[in-house]
């Protein structure tokens, strides 16, 4: 399952990014994290690669470019997520459902850090990173609740990623 950056409604645990203008011819030029993460990141990260999922629940959004893997094929204990859009960091952070937003530097990236209203468990844990193209996003759910802390896993998989964002 994989927790989006909070742009839509929610369905299981999922947030589909809104669409309010048509923004899907800049789509195909964005940055690709199905393709740009490598294997060898992924294993850095502890997540599994054949468990790759591309879109928001199997849907490709105009103005978004999304990759997910879990850390076991199944009875997984979290997912990361990588997003790539092409709204801007402000219009994630600005966002009335995404709270507690505290800034964050990571490997030299200035990003911020955000959950959303609607986790009240503490399962899910977002990291946004500006980009030319628009905003880079780490996301991080928590299926289990004895697993690490949600942004302490986005924090050590946005460690591994940050080199390959496009500034």
């Amino acid at each position: 399952m994989l927790v989006a950056a909070g742009c839509g409604t929610e369905t299981r645990g999922m947030t589909a990014p809104s669409t309010t203008a048509d923004i899907s011819a800049p789509t195909a030029a964005l940055w690709d994290p199905c393709t740009q993460v490598s294997d060898q990141q992924l294993q850095q990260i502890g997540v599994v690669s054949s468990t790759k999922k591309s879109g928001v629940a199997g849907v490709e959004e105009p103005g978004w470019k999304v990759c997910s893997w879990h850390d076991k094929p199944s009875q997984w204990d979290y997912s990361l997520g990588v997003w790539s859009t092409n709204h801007s960091a402000d219009e994630i952070k600005n966002k009335p459902q995404n709270i507690d937003v505290i800034e964050i530097n990571v490997s030299g990236r200035h990003g911020f850090r955000f959950r959303k209203s609607s986790d009240t468990d503490a399962e899910d844990c977002d990291l946004v990173f500006s980009a030319i193209q628009g905003a880079l996003q780490v996301t991080v759910f928590n299926a289990s609740p004895k697993s690490i802390p949600p942004c302490d896993r986005a924090m050590n998989a946005a460690e591994v990623l940050v080199s390959a964002f496009p500034r």
